[in-house]
């Protein structure tokens, strides 16, 4: 078998708009779970159970189902009634997947910081919201940082699961160069190199915002 990488290079500018489908997607989602997690581990510490049980079972819901369950649901059994763009399904879909994983994160690193400030800040005349604000949410999030790296990083790569829904992220560029060319071997390196590619950049600033966050603190 003789290896032929010269359609790659044809089809580079396809593959390459695939790659930015996937990062602008993966920005996308990460800003969302990250902004909502939070939100959402708060109001389920700091409300009634009315209010929280109904985020405690979104959390529970979106852990505990397989994410193309998820996608499908959302663009073939909610598109019976509303036509939604796969690339908003997307987004959503795995927004919302990795914003009940990191919502459970958050939980647990703000139940992590010491009461005793809460107190203190209370004390100091901070509202609630302020102490939150201010002194809460920015130690639970320093101390979430490893593990919301760790999901952004899983999260990159489940973006291939989008192309189930026909999103032209990388997995399904490569597809689509591949029943033309038949060169799958060739492809499916190339993609891999170029997620290998990603998975060092995205651990290099990991691990920057985790120096910059431990110097800070």
């Amino acid at each position: 078998m003789e290896f032929d990488f010269s359609p790659v290079i044809d089809y580079l500018p396809v593959l390459l708009q695939g790659v930015g489908v996937t990062l602008l997607i993966g920005v996308a989602v990460a800003v969302m779970s990250v902004v909502g997690g939070q939100i959402v581990a708060v109001i389920t510490l700091y409300t009634r159970k009315m209010v929280n049980w109904p985020l405690r079972f979104f959390i529970w819901l979106f852990m505990t189902t397989p994410l193309l369950l998820q996608l499908y649901f959302l663009y073939f059994g909610i598109g019976e009634w509303i036509l939604i763009p796969a690339i908003v399904v997307g987004v959503l879909g795995l927004g919302f997947h990795y914003m009940a994983y990191n919502a459970d994160i958050f939980i647990a690193t703000i139940k992590s910081v010491s009461s005793g400030q809460y107190e203190a800040s209370r004390s100091l005349g901070f509202g609630h919201l302020a102490t939150l604000f201010y002194v809460v949410l920015p130690q639970a999030f320093n101390r979430a940082l490893p593990q919301l790296s760790n999901n952004m990083i899983i999260m990159v790569k489940d973006i291939s699961v989008l192309s189930a829904i026909g999103i032209g992220e990388m997995v399904y560029v490569s597809q689509y160069a591949i029943s033309v060319t038949f060169r799958p071997f060739e492809f499916y390196i190339t993609i891999t190199v170029i997620y290998y590619l990603i998975n060092l950049m995205m651990e290099a600033g990991q691990t920057w915002i985790e120096r910059r966050a431990a110097y800070r603190s």
